[in-house]
């Protein structure tokens, strides 16, 4: 035995004898406690011996100043111990580094939870030491996933700066430190590893665990989600080729829908020029066939119209084109320009605004379409004899001024179960109602569209055999007086006069 280890008392214990920085001499206590063998370490520098058992992060000159040392011993066979490391320099120059055993409920195998969880095949799970995120601990799926991610093999005992390409200064030593900071858990999701045989997701748990109010440890469980993710991916797929699919078929609408109009567009203007210039020599069945033409071609207008403007909106295309314009003025113009149509059914059409005026900002034509669509089909469903109210207010809507628009007639109504189905694309009146209407089932869903473009919203209260109430709402940011731009309608224009001809075709000719 080499002279002083005897008289050191420690003959018996873990050490090892270093001379000029090569180990020359162990205990056998050594072995039994790491698994190395005097061909492992004989004759190597303790410096590279010490790094391997300890982490590459071990300071051997640290340890020789301050004398001892704890730190995580990673056995042969891989088991992770607590040890004290002691440093003695003999009176011959020579060095001995004793390791000895600490007790640790986390790390030791009999005791450990952390073990337990590491013998089930489908856990995912490792255990780091701080502060140099040392692998201490990991189950074989979790050892596959370091595999996958770095391309690394034999990875148990080597820091996250051994492990993960360009560390240093990356985000993901900043999360990890951040971990020790603030001993918060954070959650990483969707992490991406490739192997030959496709990808793997997976999301993961840091969970920071304390030791006398440090944190000493941090626990990563990892859970893959390779099918949630790939099911998800398919979807955004499908609804990426499906969007496509929407997105052409709305550009054939967009086309088809022009080329609709302009024939329809020379068939109104002939039979104008018709009019005029054969005014005399017409005989009244020529009339009834030149109407019927007329019905006909207006009705087919009136679709094309909400077929491109629900195509627009759809697609984001649609700009408004806002004035400023009294729209209790102008809402009093409209129902008054539909008037003729009501009296034919002997329907009684009334107007009422608790306000004199409203200023506001308002794109008229979209107005106009939408309030003309509300009042044909007032007129449409509501019974000879019966009445037809308009009324302007305002009303406090979530705690915001609105100004609200009421269509209220006294026809059929709608059953309660029926209501959200109205403004469905395609929601025809006699699907709901169980009656044939002439109607594509358009009209309502483009309002709507309408409304939520001009930032309002539409209301429905209906009752079975009493009447329905459409009500027409538009936040006011203020009420303005009359301006010299505003725009005031004295009297109903071609744009509104011909609106409210194809908004009523199926009226105004059916009689």
């Amino acid at each position: 035995m080499v002279n002083g280890i005897r008289s050191s008392g420690i003959q018996s214990g873990a050490y090892l004898l270093v001379n000029d920085g090569l180990i020359h001499d162990f205990g056998e206590a050594f072995t039994e406690m790491t698994g190395y063998t005097k061909s492992d370490v004989n004759q190597r520098g303790i410096s590279v011996v010490l790094k391997e058992l300890l982490g590459s992060g071990f300071d051997l000159s640290a340890l020789e100043q301050a004398g001892s040392m704890n730190a995580f011993l990673l056995t042969k066979s891989n088991e992770a111990i607590e040890v004290t490391i002691f440093y003695y320099l003999l009176d011959s120059g020579q060095k001995i580094y004793t390791i000895r055993r600490k007790l640790n409920y986390l790390l030791d195998s009999d005791k450990s939870f952390v073990d337990k969880l590491m013998e089930e095949d489908d856990i995912c799970i490792g255990l780091y030491s701080c502060p140099d995120f040392r692998l201490l601990k990991a189950s074989k799926k979790f050892l596959t996933f370091i595999e996958e991610k770095y391309d690394q093999t034999e990875v148990m005992g080597l820091c996250m700066k051994e492990v993960v390409p360009n560390y240093s200064g990356s985000s993901v030593e900043r999360q990890w430190q951040d971990m020790i900071a603030t001993g918060s858990i954070q959650r990483w999701e969707e992490i991406k590893t490739t192997t030959p045989f496709g990808d793997h997701y997976w999301n993961c748990i840091f969970t920071p665990v304390f030791d006398d109010g440090v944190v000493r440890y941090i626990l990563c469980m990892m859970d893959e989600v390779t099918d949630h993710v790939m099911k998800r991916m398919e979807v955004e797929e499908k609804n990426d080729q499906l969007a496509k699919m929407i997105e052409m078929k709305d550009e054939f609408l967009l086309l088809m829908s022009h080329e609709l109009k302009t024939p329809l567009s020379v068939i109104t203007s002939s039979i104008q020029a018709l009019e005029i210039m054969c005014k005399n020599d017409l005989t009244d069945k020529v009339t009834k066939y030149i109407n019927k033409i007329r019905q006909n071609a207006y009705q087919q207008l009136k679709l094309v119209n909400n077929i491109l403007d629900n195509t627009r909106v759809n697609s984001g295309y649609f700009r408004l084109n806002k004035t400023n314009v009294d729209l209790v003025q102008l809402t009093r113009m409209i129902t008054e320009s539909i008037s003729v149509f009501a009296e034919r059914k002997r329907i009684r059409l009334t107007f009422s605004s608790l306000i004199d005026q409203a200023v506001m900002e308002m794109d008229i034509e979209l107005y106009e379409r939408i309030l003309l669509n509300l009042l044909s089909n007032a007129v449409k469903y509501t019974p000879e004899g019966k009445t037809i109210d308009v009324r302007v207010f305002l009303v406090d809507l979530k705690g915001n001024e609105n100004i609200c628009i009421q269509v209220k007639d006294s026809g059929i109504g709608i059953p309660s179960d029926k209501k959200d189905l109205i403004f469905e694309r395609f929601g025809r009146g006699e699907r709901l109602l169980g009656k044939y209407t002439e109607s594509t089932g358009i009209g309502l869903y483009l309002v709507k569209m309408l409304v939520a473009l001009m930032e309002g919203e539409i209301n429905l209260d209906s009752m079975v055999g009493v009447g329905s109430t459409f009500s027409l709402m538009f936040p006011i940011t203020n009420i303005r007086t009359l301006a010299p731009q505003t725009y005031v309608m004295e009297k109903p224009s071609e744009q509104l006069i011909n609106a409210t001809t194809i908004e009523f075709s199926d009226i105004y000719y059916g009689a």
